[in-house]
């Protein structure tokens, strides 16, 4: 109920804020209007979720029964008689961020650092559909959650506030945010973890939550897909995410400093291009 609530809140507050739109105060319809939408209402993002968690579930018992299974390619060596961990991201991947990114379309802005820990710090983000149970089922196992995000250091408490709040456990030791040192890119945590732990799955809902150098450009992102389609659906879980991400700002370089109609224009050329 809680859950529903705050999703309802936060649609009601775009649809009304939307009602103004072809004003002159409001001039266009902002870009990430329909993923938002489709994200917080389309039973069709329900059922993508849910369908991502009960694969990882099947895929969590297969792997705990094949000392030879790991899901980090950067994982090298003998580790079958290590303990299971699954990797996790956190964002679009266990928690939800729809609602605030309903604030910047309502808003007519984009996403900011200062808007997003704000954000953050009300700790009322709701969990994506079967992320929940999924871990728990893992816990239940004997395996080991870890969380790796792009949220910064300073998010950690408002971060396990959210997660605890759901219901989900945190050891702050594997609870590993961004603190823009090499160290906490996710390819090196990677490699670093698989001296520890045996990784049966990798979640996310970015290409770098499973592959390194995948900040390039669309054409290189899908050649890096294609190589190693045999992991999708099995060794990695992907969750939907039409909001953001890299595959989002690769169609303009990955340049943030771009002014906004530039990148519209750049993405509005993509498509001319096809």
């Amino acid at each position: 109920m809680r859950v529903r609530l705050i999703r309802a809140a936060g649609l009601a507050a775009l649809l009304t804020s939307l009602s103004a739109c072809n004003s002159p105060s409001h001039p266009s319809i902002h870009e990430s209007l329909n993923a938002t939408l489709w994200t917080m209402t389309a039973p069709e993002y329900f059922a993508s979720a849910s369908q991502a968690y009960r694969a990882a579930r099947d895929n969590l018992v297969v792997a705990l029964n094949d000392p030879q299974w790991s899901a980090a390619i950067e994982q090298t060596g003998d580790y079958a008689a290590l303990p299971p961990a699954v990797l996790m991201d956190i964002d679009q991947t266990i928690l939800d961020t729809s609602i605030y990114n309903a604030r910047i379309v309502t808003e007519h802005g984009e996403y900011t650092q200062k808007t997003f820990s704000d954000w953050c710090h009300e700790a009322t983000a709701p969990a994506i559909p079967g992320a929940k149970n999924f871990i728990q089922d893992a816990l239940s196992r004997g395996v080991k959650i870890i969380y790796y995000s792009r949220r910064i250091e300073s998010l950690r408490e408002c971060t396990t506030k959210n997660l605890q709040a759901l219901g989900l456990p945190v050891e702050q030791e594997f609870l590993l945010l961004n603190n823009y040192q090499p160290e906490t890119e996710k390819a090196y945590l990677r490699a670093q973890l698989s001296d520890t732990f045996r990784i049966l799955l990798l979640v996310g809902d970015d290409l770098d939550d499973f592959v390194a150098n995948s900040k390039t450009d669309p054409v290189s992102r899908m050649a890096l897909v294609r190589q190693y389609h045999e992991h999708w659906g099995r060794k990695w879980v992907v969750l939907p995410n039409p909001m953001y991400g890299a595959w989002d700002t690769s169609l303009y370089g990955h340049d943030y400093g771009m002014p906004r109609h530039q990148r519209v224009d750049a993405k509005v050329q993509y498509l001319s291009n096809q």
